[in-house]
């Protein structure tokens, strides 16, 4: 008979290695239904054996009635038998109905609290068996009830305390897995100790236990690097220097022979490392992260099991983050890691020996947004960048073929075709995009999708940058006819980018581009996917705006509400703006159109008072002007309606700026703090109106000699624009930080000046790059490092004329180039005041090679003489 029910359990372990779990679950309940009692413990033990297999299956599958009939069933078949193999057997079968609970995702208390009774119970039942393999399973059973109890929150300090007593209990163990459980149950009570402030009486000689033992303990793999990390939490909580707990859990890293190491090994080696870097400062990260990865990619650059390889190749270009925020530390790692594991050519290896050598390429090509970089700043070389994506490419040709590794080449290729591109090698672009196109779809595989659709986009995009309207539109309406259904909203998502895009590159005529919004319309009205619908937002307001600029006002007005009416629910940032520009621009053309609610009929008239106002100015007749906007002014002071209470605004400002214009700057403050206040209901005009009055305020109380007011009114506005997202605010916002900047540096107080000519930077890095954005940041950096050179700190001055440099960067306007020429002479200066003379001959090589500096014939000759004089000094 057991030869019956050892078949049969062989043959549902196969079944369930091909993925047919209902068969399995059939042939073992059908089997062990018609089983007779055992006759022999050979019998009672495939009996048991085959019942913790259908257990395994069925619980949380079936009934609880069912599981306990399993059980049943088997301690009937079983009985008598009470040898080690089959106590031990029927004990693991019991012990099913509890370890499926690590399988499941969402805490459901009833059911936990249920398995946690029956752990608690199999615990108390099974402890003192006389068998290691029974007491084993006792002790799992322990274990997990503790673990129930964390996942349910209940109190730390009893799970603590039970899990000690656990360790206690086996003490005297001499099974391996039995040891490997106290020395877990260790480690876990000192975790919450640790971790949630608990009495940390013993822990250390806990966790220095776990430490000597766990190498000793083959079971307890991975044991040892937690407890060397929980040491270093250990001196932290007790205000200990955890400087020797640091070198202790690096010393672990890379320890013992990495050769043999499996791949789950290798992760536990990964993940040591991540923890012992996530516990240092950023100062002692810099120092040891890149040394320690070195470490680690070199001990397993030799292990035989190419999946340990790969998980360390992997855990690597985790660890170096996105490439728009990598350092040149994680770079240097990357680019070691690629030339150490260039000899390993084991196909296993190849889609992460890949990532590294794509992610290295698309960190060289990134385009440099920094306008303050750290010294950690990866170099940029989009040339460099596109040799080794071709490079690249060609190493790993034979990927084109497999499925898992074909988004990844694809990507591969589309990073490089925006590199061309930034090149200016615009058809060299192109035809790479056709390259990725052809080689995907010659793989036969449908993986790639995301990919494709990006190529799509891209193709249309730069062949509009290119004047070729026509076959962007092609591009275009190829995308849409293979992507604009797809089922994944990210893959969509780029075949309506393509159609966003083309109407708002200004390259079409206004009914071309009506219909280019049209096709939208036929597309995605109707999609669910947010950032399309974003899109649909935008497209509806371009309809509503072209209609009032067609004249076509109640459309407009219809076109606005139905904004608000399809998008006014939907709880996202984007859509909102759209919604309340919508809103906004409803209630004022409704405003300037009816007379019929209240207070219609003056808001009309006020409104064309405005208008009388602005052609009077525009005449030059500015006395008439004024009368008109003091009329509204004073008429709207305490009105109630926000649409009358704009107007006054409207009137303020404009009134505001003619006086400025003017030079009368008491006039102009006075103006300006009326137009200060805002309606309690203002929309988004307001916002803009009372920017604009800060900043006038500003400027007026500078001319008028109180630098202090004009320091408080900029610091009004940036309050007001710190929350805003609206364009013109963020202006007015960067102008008033720089001007709050030039004011505090006019009083004198250095150090204040420094910090708020950094804080001019930090707003601008928040907004879109302009180049009037880019003047200022480098006026503000230059009066910054004048500062700093005044205080005697050349070298943080040699520092912010190096930003400045970094401002050059595909710049041509000529007073910020101007800037740049003086900040690249002053650099090279500080540097051999510095006495570094190699970095002064560099600068003055850069010089050399900015062809847009415009050097002058006497700034040429002085560039020659600086020159010589550093190549003087280097000699020394």
């Amino acid at each position: 008979m057991d030869a019956t029910i050892g078949e049969l359990t062989h043959r549902a372990r196969a079944l369930i290695g091909d993925g047919d779990q209902g068969a399995a679950r059939f042939a073992l309940a059908a089997g062990l239904s018609q089983a007779a009692p055992a006759r022999s413990a050979e019998e009672a033990w495939a009996i048991a054996e085959a019942t913790a297999l259908l257990v395994g299956l069925d619980v949380g599958v079936e009934p609880t009635s069912v599981i306990d009939a399993h059980l049943e069933r088997m301690t009937a078949l079983t009985d008598g038998f009470d040898d080690e193999r089959s106590a031990e057997a029927r004990a693991l079968a019991e012990l099913e109905r509890i370890e499926f609970i690590h399988g499941v995702g969402d805490l459901d208390p009833v059911l936990h609290v249920e398995v946690l009774q029956r752990a608690v119970a199999l615990d108390e039942r099974l402890r003192g068996a006389p068998y290691a393999g029974v007491r084993r399973a006792a002790a799992e059973a322990a274990l997990t009830a503790q673990m129930i109890r964390r996942w349910l929150e209940q109190d730390e300090t009893s799970i603590a305390v039970s899990l000690e007593a656990l360790a206690v209990r086996l003490g005297g163990e001499s099974d391996d897995r039995l040891r490997a459980i106290r020395l877990d149950a260790l480690a876990t009570a000192a975790r919450l100790r640790v971790e949630s402030g608990l009495d940390l009486e013993g822990v250390r000689s806990i966790l220095e236990q776990v430490l000597q033992e766990a190498d000793d303990v083959p079971a307890a793999v991975g044991l040892g690097l937690t407890a060397s990390r929980l040491l270093i939490d250990l001196d932290v909580a007790e205000h200990r220097d955890p400087s020797d707990a640091v070198r202790r859990a690096r010393a672990m890293v890379a320890a013992g022979d990495a050769a043999d190491h499996d791949a789950a090994r290798a992760r536990l080696a990964v993940e040591h490392l991540d923890g012992v870097l996530a516990r240092l400062s950023d100062a002692q990260r810099v120092d040891i992260e890149a040394e320690e990865w070195r470490r680690l990619l070199e001990a397993y650059s030799t292990a035989r099991d190419p999946y340990a390889r790969r998980a360390v190749l992997s855990g690597v270009v985790q660890a170096a983050g996105a490439a728009s925020q990598m350092s040149a530390t994680m770079l240097a790692v990357l680019t070691h890691a690629d030339m150490l594991y260039r000899q390993d050519l084991d196909t296993r290896t190849a889609t992460s020996r890949l990532a590294i050598a794509a992610t290295i390429s698309a960190v060289l090509g990134r385009p440099d947004d920094s306008l303050s970089p750290s010294p950690d700043t990866p170099r940029r070389d989009p040339a460099e960048a596109v040799r080794l994506s071709v490079e690249a490419e060609s190493r790993f040709s034979a990927l084109w073929g497999r499925r898992d590794a074909l988004p990844s080449m694809a990507a591969l290729l589309l990073e490089r075709a925006l590199r061309l591109s930034d090149l200016g090698r615009r058809e060299e672009a192109l035809d790479t995009l056709t390259a990725l196109t052809e080689r995907v779809q010659a793989a036969g595989f449908d993986e790639a999708r995301r990919e494709r659709a990006q190529a799509t986009y891209w193709t249309a995009r730069f062949r509009l940058q290119a004047g070729d309207s026509q076959g962007a539109l092609e591009a275009i309406r190829a995308g849409l006819q293979e992507f604009g259904r797809d089922a994944d909203g990210r893959v969509r998502l780029w075949a309506a980018n393509g159609l966003w895009s083309a109407w708002r590159s200004d390259r079409f005529e206004a009914a071309s581009a009506a219909q280019l919004r049209e096709e939208f319309a036929t597309w995605f009205a109707g999609d669910t996917d947010t950032a399309i619908r974003r899109l649909d937002a935008t497209r509806r307001l371009s309809d509503a705006i072209a209609a009032h600029e067609a004249g076509r006002t109640g459309d407009a007005i219809g076109l606005f509400r139905a904004i608000d009416e399809h998008f006014g629910e939907i709880d996202d940032d984007d859509i909102a703006d759209t919604v309340r520009l919508a809103r906004e621009n409803a209630r004022i053309l409704t405003a300037t159109t009816t007379t019929g609610r209240p207070g219609g009929a003056q808001y009309r008239e006020f409104y064309d008072r405005l208008s009388a106002a602005d052609a009077l100015a525009e005449e030059g007749r500015i006395a008439e002007a004024e009368s008109h906007w003091a009329t509204v002014i004073d008429a709207t002071a305490q009105a109630d309606d926000v649409d009358l209470a704009m107007l006054r605004l409207a009137a303020l400002d404009a009134w505001a700026g003619y006086a400025q214009d003017a030079g009368r700057w008491e006039q102009v403050a006075e103006l300006s703090r009326q137009a200060s206040v805002r309606h309690r209901d203002a929309d988004t005009r307001a916002e803009r109106v009372q920017a604009r009055a800060h900043f006038r305020l500003g400027v007026a109380l500078t001319r008028l000699g109180d630098p202090y007011g004009a320091v408080a009114a900029y610091e009004a506005l940036e309050a007001l624009g710190s929350g805003s997202r609206d364009h013109d605010v963020q202006v007015a916002r960067q102008q008033a930080a720089y001007n709050r900047a030039v004011a505090i540096d006019d009083l004198g107080d250095s150090a204040a000046a420094i910090a708020a000519y950094e804080h001019v930077i930090a707003v601008h890095q928040q907004s879109v790059d302009a180049p009037a954005g880019r003047l200022r940041i480098a006026k503000a950096l230059r009066n910054q490092a004048a500062l700093l050179r005044s205080l005697g700190r050349t070298a943080e001055a040699a520092a912010a004329h190096r930003r400045v440099l970094d401002l050059a960067s595909g710049a041509v306007e000529p007073e910020l180039m101007a800037r740049v020429r003086d900040s690249a002479f002053e650099l090279a200066a500080g540097f051999a005041s510095l006495g570094d003379h190699p970095s002064a001959l560099a600068t003055y090589a850069w010089i050399r090679a900015t062809p847009q500096l415009t050097l002058s014939p006497a700034e040429s000759r002085d560039l020659a003489r600086l020159e010589k004089a550093a190549r003087r000094g280097r000699s020394r």
